[in-house]
């Protein structure tokens, strides 16, 4: 039986996702008698890692683990068992460590409990003192900022004898904040998935809280001004103003979230705008470039500083809607590096194909698609598809039948292309070789073709066909 069988795909596909940094520091954990008392469990660490891609045999891991004692197979799944249990709890624990305000919480309530109170007033200073400081004022801050103000309501309770004060007031207000960010995000997540899945998701009180805030809004954090703005752009898409509301509040208030959160933000007034596009309003073309380039413009858009392949073709795919190509070429030219290395070139040549294309340069697009290998399959199925209206713009139609007839067999070939994709595909292979031979056809075979077309469901480019055929 193979190594990584034996220790579970949970495991091996844990101890894949530690960067360097990740392995050395839970090697330490691991050594330390605090965390980790089991000598043998640092042995089979260090062989693990050494073996998370090719396998071995776990017979040979025992005598490396276990010198001179025979084989067992429950003491053996016992030991992995283990690893994976310290490999969670460092994970725990660094994401612990990793959130300064956590743990000091988790510090003042242990001073509260064994009555510390200079301790307790230390630490809350230095607490304060912290978040004052802090750039952030989203749903982690208004969290964090209730359970301090619980703490220091223990604190006052246990000395109302003598002080007089409690801090109930302010508990009860940064849990309003807290849980009035947190419920308008999860409403407005339940609309944005409405749109996605098709299925109402029951989230409770949203119109009494609507009704409360209605007047008030203005007297709440930019987390709540912001959510409640987009659950109104979300309920009433016909009204264009709370989206460009929405816009000022990000533009005034974007810093005081985090960057994770920032963007899921924007993803909110990206997918109104396309909603909007769908719906026949081309003027959001230009607002959803406007969004990118704002995104770009601030580094809102890279995610742990990479730029993802599908935001780059969805920017150069906005960029050309409304003919800034130039913006398009400096923003290859400067932010390649920025993609994963294994998408790079794929992406670099595909998006300035894509611009070529559109700008009329038949020629560079055949020079940089026509030899090019394909990491990724999506990348290849609309890069094949470029290639064949560039022939068919060149009017190069029998370099454009020999590439339909290998990109059908690709299709049916490719194990991982989706049926729904494959379908699409194939169907607009048939219309094209319909369309093929049109010429010298009667108005009512062109006709007739358009018809099928403008019927068609299941087909990957209605628009450009039908923008052929209309031109016989």
């Amino acid at each position: 039986m193979y190594f990584n069988i034996v220790l579970s795909k949970k495991l091996i596909s844990l101890f894949q996702t530690f960067s360097p940094a990740e392995h050395k520091r839970f090697r330490k954990y691991l050594l330390s008698p605090f965390f980790n008392e089991n000598q043998t469990l640092i042995r089979l660490y260090d062989i693990v890692i050494q073996h998370l891609v090719e396998p071995t045999d776990k017979e040979q891991i025992w005598k490396q683990i276990n010198l001179g004692k025979v084989y067992n197979d429950t003491r053996f799944r016992k030991y992995c068992s283990d690893l994976g249990k310290h490999a969670e709890r460092f994970l725990a624990y660094h994401q612990y460590e990793s959130s300064l305000d956590t743990e000091k919480i988790y510090l003042l309530r242990s001073f509260n409990e064994r009555n510390l109170n200079k301790h307790f007033s230390a630490t809350e200073r230095a607490l304060r003192q912290w978040q004052n400081k802090s750039d952030h004022q989203d749903i982690q801050y208004h969290l964090s900022s209730f359970l301090l103000e619980t703490e220091i309501d223990k604190f006052q309770i246990r000395h109302i004898q003598r002080t007089g004060k409690i801090n109930l007031e302010q508990v009860d207000k940064n849990l309003d904040n807290f849980y009035l960010t947190q419920k308008l995000k999860n409403y407005c997540n339940a609309l944005n998935y409405k749109n996605i899945i098709n299925k109402d998701i029951e989230i409770r009180f949203v119109k009494v809280l609507s009704e409360e805030l209605e007047d008030k809004i203005i007297d709440y954090p930019p987390s709540v001004q912001i959510y409640y703005q987009v659950m109104l752009m979300l309920s009433n898409q016909e009204n264009e103003a709370y989206f460009h509301h929405l816009r000022r509040l990000l533009n005034d208030y974007g810093k005081l979230f985090s960057l994770s959160e920032l963007r899921d933000l924007y993803i909110f007034a990206q997918n109104y705008c396309i909603s909007k596009i769908n719906t026949g309003n081309r003027s959001f073309f230009r607002e959803l470039f406007n969004i990118y380039d704002t995104l770009l413009r601030e580094e809102t858009i890279f995610n742990n500083g990479e730029l993802l392949p599908w935001d780059l073709k969805n920017m150069v795919t906005v960029g050309i809607r409304i003919g800034e190509f130039d913006w398009i070429e400096e923003l290859i030219k400067t932010h390649n590096h920025r993609l994963p290395s294994g998408f790079r070139d794929n992406a670099i040549t595909f998006n300035l194909a894509v611009v070529h294309f559109h700008k009329k340069e038949y020629k560079k697009v055949i020079e940089l698609l026509r030899e090019v290998e394909y990491q990724d399959l999506f990348y290849a199925l609309d890069g094949k598809w470029l290639l064949i209206k560039t022939y068919y713009e060149l009017d190069e139609l029998e370099a454009m039948e020999a590439l339909l007839e290998s990109f059908r067999i690709f299709l049916l070939r490719h194990r991982l292309i989706s049926k729904t994709k494959q379908r699409q595909y194939l169907n607009t292979i048939r219309f094209v070789k319909k369309m093929n031979r049109l010429p010298g056809q009667s108005e009512t075979e062109i006709e007739k073709l358009h018809k099928k077309v403008q019927e068609a469901n299941d087909i990957a480019e209605k628009k450009w066909l039908l923008e052929k055929i209309n031109a016989f």
